[in-house]
């Protein structure tokens, strides 16, 4: 049986107050040029990761820089864990980000999963982050929590 986390991005791993400190610094925006993400947010992730296993699943619409772009960035930020794959993104599902997650879902029965969004999604296993600060320990905790402890 095999671990994921589901991850979005924004609101996730990055947080509204270091969207603005990277905005007051003028940080150059392009995709390699910087470091996209909070390290408090890359902390957190990297504790789960380190507890549980688990793989990465990107459902974040950034998911449709495609994989090979996925990979550098995620490399170039020194990101834990394993980029494993994306939620789906073929005109033949729904694109809606929570579709695509049931989507998924459905896919991968058996596995265990945790859903890291900032946006309530209505889906099972969702660990809800605050946009404010993006994922923190608690929310680690609690993503430790369902992938360690949830029964399929």
């Amino acid at each position: 049986m095999k671990k994921y986390i589901l991850l979005d991005f924004d609101g996730v791993l990055t947080s509204d107050a270091f969207t603005r400190q990277c905005i007051f610094e003028h940080r150059q925006e392009n995709l390699f040029g910087v470091d996209w993400f909070a390290p408090t947010c890359i902390d957190a992730l990297k504790r789960i990761v380190e507890e549980t296993a688990a793989r990465i699943v990107v459902s974040s619409s950034w998911r449709d820089l495609g994989e090979y772009r996925l990979r550098k960035l995620w490399e170039h930020n020194r990101m834990p864990g394993c980029l494993d794959e994306t939620t789906p993104t073929t005109p033949e599902y729904i694109l809606t980000k929570r579709d695509a997650i049931k989507q998924w879902i459905l896919e991968h029965e058996g596995d265990r999963f945790v859903v890291l969004d900032d946006d309530n999604l209505n889906v099972p296993n969702q660990v809800l982050t605050n946009p404010q600060t993006g994922l923190v320990m608690s929310d680690a905790e609690k993503a430790i929590e369902v992938l360690n402890s949830q029964i399929v």
